[in-house]
Order: structure tokens, then sequence, then C-alpha cells
């Protein structure tokens, strides 16, 4: 079977991380890489030995099989639909669209077209993640009680990008929501509260850069999750899991894992990025991505399942800015 023809949609940071691990691979070519920004386009194309575009309908061209869409979140929503119906099977990062209704517009295209969509929440190809998954499915903790998870970047994005990102919980803390549906279920209720403590300016653009929220699954389980946009030591990762028979706990403190004892102390260095934390993740996905279309199996998280974690997190946000406890289902309603 030939390779797998693939354009890229977007040529920045993600695309080309993306891009160079299709590059390793038998299945798959990279033929054509399109960004509105013909330098970024340029680049990109000139190490993968593709053509660089600024044209969107290139990337859907007769010899295209797939398509790699890493562009600005407000725009995902009318790339997926546009590469639907072009045919063309579709990675898409997080998350599928700004909004609960665009989302089912996503959904609905891609469903109408019957093209196979993956949808880029990397940690659930994680092997830390992956590993929890089994051992939990395998019954390890028995009955599940609770979840706690940390996320904590390293430095405040730019105010530009802070006011048009969907808010904190969307934007990251979406990929904690979707851990949390993907490890123990889904979540009937949220509740949140935050500020502006690493930069108090920004609450006269109603924006927080720190939020704790509280979640209860409709299993009957409980879960805390805390969110911030700045740390002093590195990017901060955690996800611990308790049931009725123990606890997993995930997190990757050192980079590598080494720690140098010293008239300080004992003192290591932490990943400083998502980069660093989750390069095998964002690899494995692609990887699977490639390899599970070119053998025509199912491509996972889908569009639905992608769209439950953007109500989850729309729901967490709701929460956070109006101070209530948000139902789930009755805040987002369903597919």
């Amino acid at each position: 079977m030939k390779p797998l023809q693939i354009a890229m949609i977007g040529a920045g940071r993600m695309g080309l991380a993306h891009a160079r691990v299709l590059a390793g691979l038998a299945e798959c070519r990279v033929v054509r890489v399109v960004d509105t920004l013909a330098q970024n386009a340029e680049r990109v194309a000139a190490e993968l030995g593709a053509e660089p575009s600024t044209y969107l309908e290139d990337a859907f061209q007769p010899d295209v099989d797939a398509v790699i869409i890493t562009t600005p979140t407000p725009t995902h929503a009318e790339v997926v639909e546009a590469a639907a119906g072009a045919g063309k099977a579709i990675f898409v990062e997080k998350p599928i669209a700004e909004s609960l209704e665009a989302g089912r517009r996503v959904v609905a295209a891609v469903e109408r077209a019957g093209v196979p969509c993956q949808v880029g929440f990397q940690r659930r190809y994680d092997p830390a993640y992956v590993r929890a998954k089994e051992m939990i499915e395998a019954g390890v903790l028995g009955r599940l009680e609770g979840i706690r998870l940390v996320g904590r970047d390293v430095h405040l994005p730019r105010l530009e990008f802070l006011k048009t990102s969907g808010g904190l919980l969307v934007d990251m803390g979406i990929h904690d929501l979707d851990s949390a549906r993907f490890l123990v279920g889904e979540v009937a209720e949220v509740y949140a509260v935050g500020g502006a403590l690493a930069e108090p300016s920004l609450a006269q653009y109603g924006l927080f850069d720190t939020a704790v929220a509280t979640l209860r699954f409709e299993s009957g389980a409980v879960g805390t999750l805390e969110v911030a946009l700045r740390t002093a030591y590195g990017y901060d990762i955690r996800c611990e899991v308790l049931g009725e028979r123990g606890r997993i706990h995930i997190e990757r403190d050192r980079r590598p894992d080494l720690t140098l004892y010293d008239e300080r102390g004992g003192n290591f260095d932490r990943p400083r990025n998502f980069e660093q934390r989750f390069a095998e993740a964002y690899a494995a996905e692609m990887v699977a991505f490639a390899r599970n279309l070119h053998a025509g199996k199912p491509l996972e998280p889908g569009v639905r399942d992608a769209w439950y974690s953007l109500r989850l997190a729309r729901a967490a946000q709701h929460a956070l800015e109006t101070g209530q406890m948000v139902n789930v289902k009755e805040f987002g309603g369903e597919l």
C-alpha cells in the first residue's frame, strides 16, 4: 500500500513538531504545507521537502489523503468542516471548536462525510496515562473514589492571546478535564473559583490566571483540578486517581530523572514546557494517527468524544466566571 499523502495546515511550532514525526514514518509523506504566512509555509516545507502554499484549498487537492490542522483555535471549526467536505481524513489539535454550537457543526460535518478524524488530546497517548487507564480498567484500584489534577504553566501568555483563548479552563484546563473523563468517567457537576493572582491587571478584562475546580462524577466519585498560568519552578502536571484499593500517581518531576546533591542540598531540572513533558505523547499520537489511518483502524479520540470534553471545559469556565455550581448536561446538552 502506498504512503498516505498528507497536507499540514498551520506551520507554527506545533505543526512543525507533528510534521517532523510524520516525516520519519514509512506510512506517510508530507506533500504540502499551508500557512497564511508565506515565510512559515516555506520554512517548514523546505525542511520536509514539501510544497508550500498560502491557500487553504491547496490542502484539499486530489493528491492529498489527510490533513493535520494546527491553526489557531478560532479557525478549527471552519477548517475541519472544509476538510470533511473535501473528503479528507483529519487530525486537529484540541479543541474541535470555540463554542459548543460550532462543535456540533463539526461533529455533524465529519459524520456526514464519513471521514476519519482524530482530535489532539495527547495525554491519552502518554505512557503513564495509558498505563493508568489499563490498570483502572483491570480493576487494580477497585471502585474509583476521586481524582486530583494539577496543571501549571511556566509563563503567562500574551494578553492578546488570553483575550481570545476562551478562558483558563477551556484553553489550558481542557487537557486535565479530558484526562478526568478518560480515567474516571463523565462529570455531572462542576464548580470553580479563581483570580488574577500572578498578574492582577488581568482582572480588568475578566480574565483568570489561577483557578481551582471541584468535580462530581456521575459515578459518585469526586475530584479537584488546580490550574495556573505561571510558576517559578517549571512546568507542573500531576494526576492522582484514588480508589478503594489504592491510588495511582502520575508526575514527571525531573528532566532527566536525576538529582544533584551538593552544598545546597538536592536539586534537579524540571520540565520547562509542554513539549518537554509530553514529547513522547505528541509523537505517539501522530504515529497512531498515521498507522491506524493507513491500516483502516478507528482514530481516537474522535470528534464526539472531543465535544464532550469541550462541553465539560465550557461548563467549568462558566462556573468560574459566575461562581455557580453548573450541571454539565443541563449547561451543554447532548449531541
